[in-house]
């Protein structure tokens, strides 16, 4: 029996080396089949969105490469970022039906100092297969719909954008950090404000109200409208004598 030399070689890394960023690089090159052993054993270690670790090969490859800045699929040549259709063209494993959808052609940019036509080349859809491109279409949007992955995709660009900080990680950082400068403008007062809320130094508003009862002026009022009116249950404090024979009641009860 011949050996099928289409077979890729295992080309792992070591279970210890197998981390975040290991695993998101292969996933997004579409090779995390060879890694599928360690992947296992790893995935409830990794400090990924369960969602996202849930997902097959081909699903974590098009939301990988739909928050990417930079990837090109290069049958279409447009940029996967933002492009749920060609992040899915991207991941897709069988290239010679892309092909069929796309068609070079050239179309005129200008004209040279001796007056003959500048051609560009471009890459447009090819009209012959119109039928196969809706049908890959279709096939994409039902993928996109069935894993939800717009909304892991948006967890996911925090984490790669991010380096692995979430955005209100990464805006309480900025605050905090602009709250301890050695700058006194306004900008920083109002962050030193905002970094109080953040880390949970601002006293309840329960206890300010107590002491401005207290301090404020609110126990002798109450006293005045008692006497005034005549109605002592107006008067919510009591005296020093009734705290004593509190306490004395309370001690024969024990």
């Amino acid at each position: 029996m011949g050996i099928d030399n289409k077979l890729k070689p295992r080309k792992v890394e070591n279970l210890k080396n197998y981390n975040e960023k290991t695993h998101l690089e292969v996933a997004k090159q579409g090779d995390l089949e060879r890694y599928e052993n360690e992947y296992h054993l790893m995935e409830q270690s990794l400090n990924l969105p369960a969602k996202f670790i849930e997902l097959g090969k081909l699903e974590q490859q098009m939301v990988l490469l739909f928050v990417d800045k930079d990837f090109i699929e290069p049958i279409s040549g447009k940029h996967t970022e933002n492009n749920a259709f060609i992040s899915f063209l991207a991941s897709y494993e069988n290239k010679e039906v892309i092909k069929k959808i796309y068609i070079e052609d050239y179309k005129i940019v200008g004209y040279d100092k001796d007056g003959d036509p500048i051609e560009e080349k471009f890459i447009k859809l090819n009209p012959e297969h119109l039928d196969l491109y809706m049908k890959l279409k279709k096939h994409s949007a039902m993928i996109w719909k069935k894993y939800n992955l717009k909304e892991i995709s948006k967890s996911m660009r925090e984490i790669i954008a991010n380096d692995g900080f979430r955005d209100t990680e990464i805006l309480e950082q900025t605050v905090i950090a602009d709250a301890l400068s050695k700058e006194r403008d306004s900008f920083t007062m109002q962050n030193r404000r905002l970094a109080i809320d953040i880390k949970g130094l601002k006293k309840p508003k329960g206890l300010q109200a107590i002491n401005v009862f207290l301090k404020g002026g609110g126990q002798e009022s109450t006293k005045i409208v008692a006497e005034t009116s005549g109605n002592s249950a107006y008067d919510i404090v009591p005296e020093d004598d009734d705290l004593e024979e509190v306490d004395i009641v309370k001690d024969n009860k024990d």
